[in-house]
């Protein structure tokens, strides 16, 4: 895995916004959504749950932040 990709996840956690976290990350808000996409496809699960412009992380999402924390 891509370490920005990691740092994209931890990001975009903590602010629980795509747009917060690409202006953190001075990239755009699309290359967010592909890099988080990317993510979820590669461990075949949901981190985000999306709930209309809001998210929060689901149960995998915050088994992730664990261990990137940790890393």
């Amino acid at each position: 895995m891509s370490d920005f990709r990691l740092r994209v996840f931890c990001c975009v956690a903590k602010n629980l916004s795509y747009t917060k976290a690409a202006q953190e990350l001075q990239v755009t808000q699309p290359a967010i959504t592909k890099h988080i996409h990317e993510l979820e496809t590669q461990y075949g699960t949901r981190l985000f749950e999306r709930q209309g412009n809001h998210i929060q992380l689901t149960s995998a999402g915050l088994l992730l932040l664990d261990h990137a924390n940790h890393i």
